[in-house]
């Protein structure tokens, strides 16, 4: 793939790149000495594919993009959307959606490795509404996929996030996303990653006007060879803002997973509240998580907190649970589960926190497993 197309895919130069990607350094430049065609959006997609993303509670509200083009055969007919040349959307949010808006983004190999991207707006003025996202794919050639979303919440409005990444090892994806939290408005995310040979996802939230609030969760659990890098930035612009971040990471044999949490107070914005927590086990000697919170303050009154872990399982946990006639690999394996779903407490919605509760069974990686 030449600079350009890098470029084009990742947003920025090389330059600014350089700092932001250390941690990920090897694994972009191997995706970079790759040549990429672009990629195109089959007519048909394989049964075990749809059913991934064919959720009966959402059909009719559903967003399909495949390749990052839209498709309006595999999408719901509540919701309108227009898409133009650049693959580019805008969407304004109705209040009588009645279900979840879920959004699903396809990676479908070709005969040669393949990239694509997207780029969507979408603003919500009034009211609560939920989004899912969710990223499937299926094994073949190397696909690289770019998402970029830039979220709006008005005015006293509220907005949730989830997302469920389940890719195959040949996919490599990239999010960039922005959120906009203006006065008053709620934003709320929670982010369930896993898979896929690359996974970088950029999440930089603006609490633009006094009293916005987002709170964020998120869950990495890898094996095999999977990376992850997730970069973190608040930024507290206004007055009597809040910001509650909490991430969980989990890897095994040869995985790496990244996490990078900033957090910054403006001048003027006092009165305002900022915590970032991030826990992570290593199950593997092979394994490696690397975490870094940062927080910078140039307002007074301000209450903050940051901390992060790295760790292993508690032995005496297990030794508790052993003892109790529990073997070792279903202790280990609910030890993990407890630990990965303290994420996604504030899930109310009991048909979404079956899906996180299967995509966790499907991810969740056993200690002792060796590549």
């Amino acid at each position: 793939m030449d600079a350009a197309a890098l470029d084009e895919l990742l947003g920025g130069t090389a330059r600014e790149r350089e700092e932001s990607w250390r941690y990920s350094r090897n694994a972009l430049r191997a995706l970079s000495q790759q040549e990429f065609a672009v990629a195109v959006a089959p007519v048909e997609l394989p049964a075990e594919l749809l059913q991934q993303f064919d959720w009966p509670e959402t059909r009719a509200t559903r967003l399909v993009f495949v390749n990052g083009v839209f498709s309006r055969a595999l999408s719901g007919k509540r919701v309108e959307v227009a898409q133009d040349a650049s693959n580019h959307c805008e969407l304004d949010l109705p209040q009588d959606l009645g279900e979840a808006l879920h959004v699903v983004y396809v990676s479908v190999p070709g005969a040669t490795p393949t990239r694509w991207q997207t780029n969507n707006r979408i603003r919500l003025g009034h009211g609560y509404a939920p989004i899912i996202e969710q990223h499937v794919g299926y094994a073949g050639a190397e696909v690289f996929g770019a998402v970029t979303t830039e979220f709006v919440v008005e005015r006293d409005a509220g907005l949730g996030v989830t997302t469920i990444s389940d890719l195959p090892d040949s996919c490599s994806l990239y999010r960039r996303q922005t959120v906009s939290v203006q006065a008053g408005a709620r934003y709320r995310c929670t982010h369930a990653l896993a898979g896929g040979r690359l996974q970088r996802f950029d999440l930089a939230c603006d609490l633009a006007q006094a009293d916005a609030r987002c709170e964020q969760r998120g869950v990495f659990a890898l094996r095999g060879r999977a990376h992850i890098d997730v970069q973190l930035d608040v930024r507290h612009a206004a007055r009597d803002t809040a910001s509650d971040v909490l991430w969980r990471g989990v890897a095994d044999q040869r995985a790496r997973g990244i996490l990078r949490g900033a957090i910054t107070v403006a001048a003027g914005a006092d009165g305002s509240d900022a915590q970032l927590q991030t826990k992570n086990l290593l199950l593997s000697p092979h394994a490696e998580i690397d975490a870094q919170p940062v927080l910078e303050i140039y307002a007074d009154e301000v209450k903050a907190a940051h901390g992060a872990t790295v760790g292993q399982l508690d032995e005496r946990a297990l030794f508790y649970m052993r003892s109790r006639g529990i073997a070792a690999v279903t202790a280990r394996a609910l030890l993990i589960a407890g630990f990965c779903r303290e994420a996604f407490g504030a899930i109310d919605d009991a048909s979404l926190r079956a899906q996180l509760d299967a995509w966790l069974v499907r991810h969740l990686p056993l200690a002792g497993d060796t590549v």
